[in-house]
C-alpha cells in the first residue's frame, strides 16, 4: 500500500509541475490593392492584345508558425471598367526571403460570365515596419476554361498589383 501511495503522490507531483505546451500558431496576412496589366486572345483573327480591366482585390495569406515559408493564399476581386465581374484565386505561396516570395494556384470569374485557369507570379514587399508594406506583384495567368474566353481559344492575362499589406 505505501508503494502505491509513492507511485501515485510522484505522479501527482509531476502532473502538477508540467507547464501547457504550446502548439503551432497560425500567422495570417492581409492585403488591399489594384491592379491592372494586359490580356491577349484569339478570337480567330490572331493574337489581340488590349489593357486588362481595372480591378480591385483584396486577400489573406494563411501559414504556420513552424514553417513561414510556406503559405496558401486566397484573393478575391472584381473587375470594374466596362462591365463588373467578381472572382478569386487559391494558391500556395513559396516565401524565399521575408520580403519577396513566388506562387503559382488557380483563378477564375465567377459572375457575370465564367473563366477558369492558372497562373504564377512573385510577390515583392516594401516593409513600413514589422507589420505593415507596400506589396508589388507581377503575374501571369492562362485561362483556357469557361463561357467568356475569346473564340473557344485562351485568354492571357499579364498583370501588375499593388497595394497595402497587413499582418493580422
Amino acid at each position: 500500500m505505501k508503494l502505491w501511495l509513492a507511485v501515485a503522490c510522484s505522479l501527482l507531483g509531476a502532473v502538477a509541475m508540467t507547464r501547457n505546451a504550446h502548439a503551432e500558431e497560425l500567422l495570417m496576412d492581409g492585403n488591399f490593392g489594384l491592379g491592372t496589366g494586359l490580356e491577349a486572345g484569339d478570337p480567330g483573327t490572331g493574337l489581340e492584345w488590349r489593357r486588362a480591366r481595372l480591378r480591385v482585390l483584396g486577400g489573406i495569406d494563411l501559414r504556420s508558425d513552424e514553417g513561414p515559408a510556406d503559405a496558401l493564399g486566397f484573393r478575391a476581386f472584381v473587375e470594374v471598367e466596362k462591365r463588373a465581374s467578381v472572382g478569386a484565386e487559391v494558391r500556395y505561396e513559396r516565401w524565399m526571403a521575408r520580403n519577396f516570395g513566388v506562387w503559382a494556384g488557380l483563378t477564375g470569374t465567377v459572375a457575370p460570365e465564367t473563366l477558369f485557369g492558372g497562373g504564377f507570379g512573385c510577390t515583392a514587399i516594401i516593409p513600413f515596419g514589422k507589420r505593415v508594406g507596400l506589396f508589388i506583384e507581377p503575374s501571369f495567368q492562362a485561362l483556357p476554361l469557361g463561357s467568356d474566353t475569346p473564340g473557344d481559344g485562351v485568354l492571357i492575362w499579364g498583370l501588375v498589383s499593388a497595394g497595402v499589406r497587413f499582418g493580422l
